[in-house]
C-alpha cells in the first residue's frame, strides 16, 4: 500500500449543475448503498441508503445504486446538467466504453 495519505473532499460541480455521490459497499450476501444530491453551492437536495439481503458482486452493486440515483433524480424532476459522481473505475470505464481497463488490479 501506498504511504501517501491522500484527503477526500466533495468538490463543488460547475455552476447550474447538480452533483449525485453514490456508493455501494459488499459483504457476504448483503450489500450497503448511499446516494446523495447536491446542488453547486452543496446544499443538499435529497439522500439515501439502505441494505439489501442479497449476494452481488461489487459492479452489480455500483450499478444498482447508480440506478437507483438516476430514479431518484427522475423523482425530483431535476432538469439542467447532472453529475453522477462515483470511486468506482471499472463502472466508469465500462460506461464510456474503454477497451482498454485502467484499473489497478486488472478487474
Amino acid at each position: 500500500l501506498s504511504p501517501n495519505i491522500t484527503i477526500k473532499k466533495w468538490i463543488k460541480p460547475p455552476e447550474g449543475a447538480v452533483k449525485i455521490n453514490f456508493d455501494a459497499i459488499v459483504g457476504d450476501n448483503r450489500i450497503g448503498y448511499g446516494m446523495i444530491v447536491r446542488d453547486d453551492e452543496g446544499f443538499v437536495l435529497e439522500g439515501g441508503g439502505g441494505f439489501i439481503e442479497k449476494m452481488m458482486s461489487v459492479e452489480e452493486a455500483e450499478c444498482f445504486v447508480f440506478e437507483g440515483s438516476i430514479k431518484l433524480v427522475c423523482q425530483l424532476k431535476i432538469k439542467g446538467h447532472l453529475l453522477f459522481d462515483t470511486d468506482h473505475v471499472g463502472l466508469i470505464n465500462k460506461l464510456r466504453n474503454l477497451a482498454t481497463d485502467i484499473t489497478i488490479i486488472g478487474a
